[in-house]
């Protein structure tokens, strides 16, 4: 969403891992550390601006 560098290779070399590790690092090589709260604290943010947009409506 915000155009990292290497974002997309990331995202795409996690989709390429598959099943072959636990969800955890094929996270990581996504470049998503789902071992800290920075992950759900962002999609909570988004998600509230979503219903403030709708709500708006």
């Amino acid at each position: 969403m915000e155009n990292k560098q290497g974002a997309l290779e990331g995202y795409i070399e996690m989709l390429k891992s598959g099943s072959s590790d636990y969800s955890i690092p094929l996270l990581k090589k996504a470049g998503v550390d789902m071992t800290t709260s920075k992950p759900i604290l962002d999609a909570l943010d988004v998600f509230e601006e979503l219903l403030n947009e709708f709500e708006s409506d």
